[in-house]
């Protein structure tokens, strides 16, 4: 066999062997070029990447090349004091790039950054936008719930959302079940708790999906293989079975086909 071809034929055999990850959750605007490409050349084969304002959306939107990364855009809690101007320049921004997102994401509410009801009652106002969008787009949606696990459900449950992810969740078994009877899916990110492993071994695999949501929680997206063992662990599987099981689960729920189109 010539140099080349076998060079060609070694380089797919390691190829092949790699386990393949998804990464349901994670912010790449806020990693470097080096990191990202580390984690596709090490099997994290599709990585979601989210915006959480103005700034993130428009990076997140640029990085994103439909093949092994998809966006997601929204403005989270933290930055959801925003003027009406710049929340609707977000939503067209949405809307404008409906062919090239998989979901409306990071939105959410969190009662833990702040105690100020003016501020808590705008993130309401913004996750209400946000949502109301998503269900226009015909779009996923990826919601942060820290400490407000049971505001989100409410919210979801009264507008009828039929796809949510519940990203870095840390609520209680009976509300995983609760959002797994609505078909919504269950994030875990890269941290072991007894209470996650309750939540993980009583909800259904096909509502679980693993996340890194890296750099907030893993430093890039291979800290997903952690999530993922936490949850092979819980589950009493292999790592390459729930790898795979999770990895069809996220192409499922974001719509991900080969050669991605959205109509």
């Amino acid at each position: 066999m010539p140099q080349k071809e076998q060079t060609l034929a070694i380089s797919s055999a390691k190829e092949a062997s790699i386990t393949r990850m998804a990464d349901a959750h994670c912010h790449l605007d806020m990693l470097s070029a080096e990191e990202i490409s580390n984690a596709i050349k090490s099997g994290v084969r599709v990585i979601i990447t989210n915006g959480v304002d103005t700034k993130s959306n428009m990076a997140t939107l640029k990085l994103a090349d439909n093949i092994n990364i998809f966006a997601a855009v929204g403005i989270d809690p933290e930055h959801s004091n925003i003027s009406g101007e710049e929340l609707e320049f977000n939503i067209h921004l949405a809307e404008s790039n409906r062919q090239h997102i998989v979901a409306i994401g990071e939105i959410g509410l969190d009662n833990k950054i702040t105690a100020d009801a003016n501020l808590l009652k705008r993130q309401r106002e913004v996750l209400d936008r946000f949502l109301d969008l998503a269900v226009s787009l015909n779009l996923p949606v990826s919601v942060h719930a820290r400490n407000a696990v049971e505001d989100v459900l409410l919210m979801l449950e009264e507008k009828n959302i039929a796809k949510a992810h519940l990203h870095f969740f840390e609520g209680n078994a009976e509300q995983a079940k609760r959002a797994e009877r609505r078909g919504y899916m269950i994030s875990i990110p890269p941290f072991k708790s007894s209470r996650r492993d309750r939540v993980i071994k009583d909800v259904a695999i096909d509502n679980i999906l693993a996340e890194s949501d890296a750099p907030a929680a893993g430093t890039s997206p291979l800290d997903v293989k952690k999530s993922i063992e936490i949850i092979a662990s819980a589950k009493g599987m292999s790592f390459e079975k729930a790898a795979e099981v999770l990895f069809y689960n996220t192409r499922k729920f974001f719509g991900i086909d080969a050669g991605f189109v959205r109509h």
